[in-house]
């Protein structure tokens, strides 16, 4: 059976060679890998804003 730690090891691993591999020149892949942590941090962000400021004065 996959635990999560498994495929969170590999999903790492994967995002980790997409960013590596800028080495080479700009590609898909790191277009792919830079847009998803942009996004993911934009993300976090948000909910973080809304949880801590924006929820407590409401």
């Amino acid at each position: 059976m996959l635990s999560v730690e498994f495929i969170g090891v590999w999903l790492a691993a994967g995002l980790t060679l997409c960013v590596f591999s800028f080495l080479y020149k700009d590609n898909p892949f790191y277009k792919f890998a830079e847009h998803l942590y942009v996004g993911v941090s934009a993300g976090y962000w948000c909910c973080l804003e809304y949880h801590n400021v924006f929820r407590p004065n409401l």
